[in-house]
Order: structure tokens, then C-alpha cells, then sequence
């Protein structure tokens, strides 16, 4: 099967993004320091990752440090730059796949560092499209028979669907209804049903089956209410439990990433997995939805939850995975600094009784793990600069993907933890391929 890897190298678009979240790591305090600007090359592809810097403004040079993460003492290299407009370096080659940090600063001793990046470094002659993640939070030997004995317990629960029509916020092209539904543990889910108005009659019958897309919300967000009906597309935003109006029957008492976090078959993201389903099911049952022609999406928390989705639901025509959060954990917790690879890496670390559950639970809902039951056609995309969902975890996921799947994989190299106006083309173009929408 043909790779599509197309990767999008606008330094002026996304430099100032970029900058926000790595350059306040630096703490800078004079204009010479605050003149350099760094471009993230991930050159997934082919060659080595790279970073180029720029500096319009009179300067001493530059100096790079490159360590391993696993021990920071460890320097692979360490480098002088005399004083250049734009200097580009390149990772070292390592013997295995390395996580490491680059440093960049005006001295060698300097205590503020101008730049700090996290990624992998690779074999010589290996690009990073090949990397297969780090080990750990495998694929459970029961993972098949965990999400069965799952989607038996969401069969059990009535739908019990819950239609409203909100006229109020109707648009030209399109007709939106408030959806409520039932699933596990005796809750309920809201979802926002956007149906183009000619595919209903003045009854509310269908007239003609169309194409939809089910968008799931990014951590803790609401999903609300998104019009595609000009192009002719139906859209369900689905809010899980504890989202948007999802609260209203189920608050979680904590930050849901670590409810019931101990407890495999009660953790939060195996039950809001099963929120999605739940909202798929209903989709699937409109007689006004073309049952070949409904897509997944979402990004960060909703890139994982586009992934379970498809891994649940085989009726799923195709994903677009964004910025895919919660997904090969054993780099992400590595590599990651803000977030919820933080927050876990932290728990991880007390290393008691809880930590063999913890990683069960970890394991049986990490995103990379659920791509190896999706069938349908992959899209992931990632921003080079993110300090939350890394682009190797990308690639991580983009390579449990069954072989003879469709699949698809883009970074972004200066985009931050965001979905830019690049990622939702390379959507529209997914689902022109495989939707078969204009």
C-alpha cells in the first residue's frame, strides 16, 4: 500500500504558536536572547529530525546540547555554532531509538535555556515514520475479550432516545435536534444532531440517506453543535460523560483522567468509549444517514476517542485522528510535558500497590493499542512543537494499524497542541476519498 506523507514546512505561519509554549522555557530577559526564532523539522519521512534557528539581530553564536532522557548526565552531543543568520542542526544518529532533549543556549553553562525540545533520535539510514514506540502498556493478552464483554454491557442498557428539535439555531442549510441517551452506569449522554434540511421532508421524514460525521470532544470541552450541512454532510457532536451537557446526569468528582484509574473495567475511558458507541448506535438507526458514508473525528481527547470509536463500531467508513492525545503511552510519558502524560508519569512514579492496575487500565485504552482493531481508512495528524501529544506518539499509533488499512499520517512541524486550518483540510480531503462528499 501507497504511504501518503505529506508534511507542511510554513516557518512564518506557525513560528509565533510554536514559540508561545517552548520559548517561556527559556525565561529570557534581553532582546538578543527574545531575536531567536526555532523551526522544528520533523523529517518524518526521510533524513534526520532538525531544528533550525534564525536570528536577525546581532549575536555571540549558539551553542546545542543533545542528552538522553533516560539519563540526563548522558550527552550524545554537544556543539558550538559560530554567529549566523540561520543555523540548522541535525539530530545525531543513535545505535537504537533514543528519547532525547535538545538544548539550546547562549553559553555553555547558560541556566536559561533559548529553546528545549523532546523527541526521538533514530538509527542512521532510519527515518522516523519507521519508529514502532517504546516498550511498555502493550496490548493486553485479553484486550479482544475486555472490549466484548464492554460492548455486551452497552447492549444490555436501553437506548431510550431522547429527540428535541432546536429551531432557534437552525441555519439556512440545516436542521438541528438536542439527542439524549442512555448508557452504562445508569447515565445519560447529549449529543447535538445537525441533518441537512433536504434530506428530511416537512414531516421530519427522511428524503434521502447523506453522509455524517460523529465528532468527539477534546479533554473536559464541549462538543458543540457543528453545521457541514451545505456540504451536504450530518454531523452528531457527541459529549461523553462529564462533557457539556453530559453533566447535567454524570460529574465526575475528580479530573476524569484518573477516576476509577485502578479499576480496569470501571476506569473513565472505558465507559466514555462506550458513550461514543452509544451515540454511533443511534446515528446508525436514522433512516435519514447513509450507513457506508459515517466518519469518526476528533482531536486531542476526541483523536483518541475517534480511534476507540472505530475500533468498536466496524461500521465506521473512515477516522481523522488530530492531534491523537492519550495514545502510546510508553513515549508519551517519556516525551510529553504538559498534560495528562505529566499527570500520569507522576502516579506512575509512586510506584505502590495501584501501579500494576494503573497500567492495566492505561493499556486497555491507550490509542495505540485500540488502532490495532480499526479496519476502516486512518488519518493522523500532528503538530511538531506539541508539548502535550508528540508526533512519534503519532507515528506510534500510525504503525499499529493493520496491515492493508488505509492510512495516512501528517505533522505539522510549528504547530503547538492545536488543530490548524492544515488539519482540517487534509480532513475535507479524507473524506472527499472516502465519504465521497464535495
Amino acid at each position: 500500500m501507497r504511504r501518503s506523507l505529506r508534511r507542511v514546512f510554513s516557518f512564518a505561519k506557525h513560528l509565533s504558536a510554536g514559540l508561545v509554549v517552548f520559548m517561556v522555557l527559556g525565561n529570557q530577559t534581553d532582546q538578543a536572547n527574545a531575536a531567536w526564532r526555532f523551526e522544528v523539522l520533523p523529517n518524518v519521512e526521510k533524513g534526520k529530525p532538525a531544528v533550525r534557528a534564525v536570528n536577525d539581530s546581532k549575536h555571540d553564536g549558539l551553542y546545542v546540547r543533545v542528552t538522553k532522557l533516560s539519563d540526563t548526565t548522558a550527552v550524545l552531543e554537544s556543539r558550538q555554532f559560530a554567529p549566523a543568520s540561520e543555523i540548522t542542526y541535525e539530530l545525531p544518529s543513535t545505535k537504537e531509538p533514543t528519547h532525547v532533549e535538545v538544548t539550546f543556549t547562549t553559553a555553555p553553562n547558560a541556566q536559561s535555556p533559548l529553546f528545549v525540545w523532546r523527541t526521538v533520535a533514530m538509527p542512521k539510514g532510519v527515518p522516523p515514520i519507521r519508529y514502532r514506540g517504546a516498550r511498555g502498556f502493550e496490548r493486553p493478552a485479553d484486550f479482544d475479550e475486555f472490549w466484548i464483554r464492554a460492548k455486551k454491557q452497552l447492549a444490555a442498557v436501553p437506548m431510550e432516545p431522547v429527540i428535541e428539535r432546536v429551531p432557534d439555531r437552525d441555519t439556512s442549510t440545516g436542521l438541528l435536534y438536542k439527542v439524549t441517551l442512555r448508557s452504562v452506569g445508569d447515565t445519560k449522554i447529549v449529543c447535538w444532531y445537525f441533518v441537512p434540511r433536504d434530506a428530511l421532508d416537512d414531516q421530519g421524514q427522511a428524503r434521502r440517506r447523506c453522509p455524517a460525521v460523529i465528532i468527539m470532544p477534546g479533554y473536559g470541552a464541549e462538543e458543540p453543535p457543528i453545521d457541514r450541512t451545505t456540504s451536504g454532510i450530518a454531523t452528531l457532536s457527541v459529549n461523553p460523560r462529564n462533557h457539556g451537557p453530559s453533566r447535567d446526569y454524570w460529574k465526575c468528582p475528580v479530573e476524569h483522567l484518573v477516576w476509577n484509574i485502578a479499576d480496569p473495567e470501571n476506569f473513565y475511558y472505558r465507559l466514555a468509549f462506550l458513550d461514543c458507541l452509544r451515540a454511533a448506535e443511534f446515528l446508525f438507526e436514522r433512516p435519514e444517514i447513509d450507513p457506508k458514508r459515517v466518519a469518526a473525528e476528533g482531536g486531542s481527547q476526541g483523536g483518541l476517542f475517534a480511534l476507540a470509536l472505530a475500533a468498536l463500531e466496524p461500521r465506521i467508513a473512515c477516522v481523522c485522528s488530530n492531534v491523537t492525545a492519550f495514545s502510546a503511552y510508553a513515549d508519551g510519558i517519556i516525551l510529553g510535558t504538559l498534560g495528562h502524560h505529566k499527570t500520569y508519569r507522576e502516579i506512575l512514579g509512586r510506584n505502590d500497590t495501584t501501579a500494576t492496575l494503573v497500567r492495566k487500565s492505561l493499556a486497555y485504552t491507550d490509542g495505540a493499542n485500540m488502532a490495532t482493531r480499526v479496519r476502516c481508512p486512518v488519518q493522523i495528524s500532528m503538530g511538531g512543537m506539541d508539548p502535550v501529544c508528540h508526533y512519534m506518539q503519532g507515528i506510534v499509533v500510525y504503525n499499529r494499524i493493520p496491515k492493508g488499512v488505509p492510512k495516512e499520517y501528517h505533522v505539522a512541524p510549528n504547530v503547538p497542541h492545536a488543530v490548524p486550518p492544515e488539519m482540517r483540510e487534509w480532513n475535507a480531503r479524507w473524506y472527499r476519498r472516502w465519504l465521497g462528499v464535495q
